[in-house]
């Protein structure tokens, strides 16, 4: 007769769990202000699935949790979001923040799965990431019909293949005697455009309606490094005679009244930024030519100051929960 054991999470499993958690809890507080502000009656049903989703997440975690006699995170709430505050975004954002969010969530999750060695988390984790990928389908579907997806650069087809014989192909620190921008080089400058594109949006609204001077002051300053680091990766697509998607500058609307609470514009923000720094490595690591890959260390160097300044300012106002250590 076969014994069964108690098999403990391991590190992997325990960061991933509180990760979504945290995550997802913070995707219901944007989701709600979107379903209660959305009209475009398309819109609205893909917003309650991907709050069923997160709901569905977090309810599975907590029992986790209690199995395990781990303690239940505070993370965010209905108490962080006013749902009586005009919106602060428009019906295109919440589409395209869906979409943007379910690209990073099968990252994220299809990581845990790998990382995960116990049946019941593995299974969990195997869940989220076919239900993600329905949602990432059900945004992406939307915004084709409504003629609103933002493509990647269009390139020719080669007529042959080749091989690389100069060192040429490695580019130059500096000047313009370049080698063309490969495929994979310009997927990821579109990518960390529109990265970029959504936390300008999201700290232009937020900055609007922040109750602190101070944290509006880290939201304006975000705000430009972005639109800087917009401009960067746009000139390479540019220079390639390659169209920069656009931005969502004008999906932001003039309310200033306050929808969420100043701990959890903070954390998202930060969680924004980590995010993007995540995609700059990605970049980086498989940019062939120096100059991308300086720019992509530079950039990463800057967003990741900026983050550490986020970071303080949660630990001053004792915002930050421990993650598992």
């Amino acid at each position: 007769m076969q014994t069964e054991h108690y098999i403990r999470l391991t590190s992997a499993e325990l960061a991933s769990l509180w990760s979504t958690y945290m995550n997802d809890s913070m995707a219901l507080c944007m989701l709600k202000h979107f379903r209660e502000k959305a009209h475009d009656m398309q819109i609205k049903p893909i917003i309650e699935y991907a709050i069923e989703l997160s709901q569905r997440h977090i309810q599975r975690i907590t029992e986790i949790y209690k199995q395990e006699k781990h303690p239940i995170p505070q993370a965010y709430s209905d108490k962080d979001v006013n749902m009586q505050a005009p919106s602060l975004f428009g019906d295109g954002f919440f589409l395209h923040y869906i979409k943007q969010m379910s690209r990073v969530g099968i990252g994220a999750l299809g990581l845990a799965l790998a990382l995960s060695a116990r049946q019941d988390i593995r299974n969990f984790y195997n869940e989220c990431v076919e239900e993600v990928k329905e949602l990432d389908n059900r945004a992406v579907n939307l915004l084709l019909n409504k003629g609103i997806y933002v493509r990647a650069p269009f390139i020719s087809i080669p007529t042959r293949i080749d091989f690389v014989k100069k060192e040429h192909f490695l580019g130059h620190l500096f000047g313009n005697e370049q080698r063309p921008i490969l495929a994979i080089e310009a997927t990821h400058l579109y990518a960390n455009i529109q990265t970029n594109a959504l936390g300008k949006a999201l700290v232009t609204g937020f900055s609007q309606v922040a109750h602190s001077q101070k944290i509006r002051e880290y939201l304006v300053k975000g705000r430009e490094i972005a639109g800087n680091h917009i401009g960067i990766l746009s000139e390479f697509l540019n220079k390639s005679e390659m169209k920069a998607p656009m931005t969502w500058d004008d999906t932001v609307t003039s309310s200033t009244v306050p929808t969420f609470s100043d701990k959890f514009i903070l954390a998202h923000v930060v969680a924004v930024i980590s995010i993007g720094m995540a995609d700059y490595g990605a970049a980086l690591a498989i940019s062939a030519r120096k100059d991308l890959a300086v720019t992509y260390s530079r950039l990463i160097t800057e967003i990741g100051m900026y983050a550490s300044e986020g970071v303080k300012l949660m630990i001053e106002n004792e915002w930050m929960e421990q993650p598992p250590q």
